[in-house]
């Protein structure tokens, strides 16, 4: 991707959907996924995660959008679906995410025979 700036401002990340999706409808040789799926984990802390997952909750309730809330001993995610696409973002507990990164850590050490 030589010569492409990437913003990474929620602006620039809205444009870039919808150019996708421009390209995608001009373009009907290129595939798409039938699954339809965006899947993210938030950063920050635990606490900043959780309030961004909050304050999401509330946003997609006034606009009237269906959404599943999970909030587990591990962490807290929501997933919605627009048309043909799925949207989820979440974030573990600081424990979950440091036991997560412990095993991690472990798999380049060991090989399956």
């Amino acid at each position: 991707m030589m010569g492409v700036d990437w913003d990474r401002t929620r602006a620039g990340y809205i444009e870039g959907l919808r150019m996708l999706a421009d390209l995608l409808e001009r373009q009907p040789d290129i595939p798409h996924y039938e699954h339809g799926a965006i899947t993210f984990a938030l950063g920050g802390t635990e606490a900043e995660g959780f309030e961004v997952i909050e304050r999401a909750a509330a946003a997609l309730t006034a606009a009237g959008v269906e959404f599943d809330l999970n909030v587990s001993a591990q962490g807290r995610s929501i997933e919605f679906v627009l048309g043909g696409l799925r949207y989820s973002f979440s974030r573990l507990t600081d424990a979950a995410r440091a036991e997560f990164q412990a095993q991690r850590s472990y798999q380049s050490n060991v090989q399956v025979t």
